[in-house]
């Protein structure tokens, strides 16, 4: 048990020094949402703060410069 260990140990420290970091961005994983015109009306008249909460995440990209 403690030889498999002791050999488990500098495995790990080998491969912990490959992982590769690569800068965040603030639009990683951020899309422009664009429904149809026929979506944004059925959707301003029947889920007011579904509507509500696509607008905000558009203004956030915009104002993320993501799109």
């Amino acid at each position: 048990m403690i030889r498999s260990l002791l050999l488990t140990l500098p495995l790990c420290a080998l491969i912990s020094g490959c992982q590769t970091v690569t800068p965040q961005n603030a639009c990683d994983g951020w899309q422009k949402l664009t429904p149809s015109l026929g979506t944004s009306v059925t959707v301003l008249q029947t889920d007011r703060p579904f509507a509500n909460q696509v607008a905000a995440h558009n203004r956030f990209g915009h104002e993320q410069k993501c799109w």
